[in-house]
């Protein structure tokens, strides 16, 4: 299961569950829509595939042409492992 909640007074994002490749066509659908610098919270993330960092890839590099920022905070251990195995730990902002 995955649910994601934008707070826009907050600029959060909170990602829950699973992001998969069946639910990153429903994140993407959210964090298209995000046009400030925002803050993703990952706290009650518990699994990330190639899709899901794909669409947390792609929604970076949009805002930041734009000038942009985007925060990813609260990741546990094993998310945070895939984001430093595949690099993307320096290009990010991981907080």
């Amino acid at each position: 299961m995955f649910q994601i909640e934008y707070k826009k007074d907050s600029h959060t994002v909170n990602l829950i569950g699973k992001l998969d490749s069946s639910s990153s066509t429903d994140a993407k659908a959210v964090l298209d829509k995000i046009e400030d610098s925002i803050t993703i919270d990952m706290a009650d993330l518990n699994f990330i595939c190639s899709a899901g960092i794909g669409t947390l890839v792609n929604t970076y590099s949009r805002l930041k042409k734009k000038g942009e920022n985007v925060n990813l905070v609260n990741l546990n251990s094993h998310i945070k492992k895939v984001f430093e195995v595949s690099c993307l730990d320096t290009i990010l902002d991981i907080k």
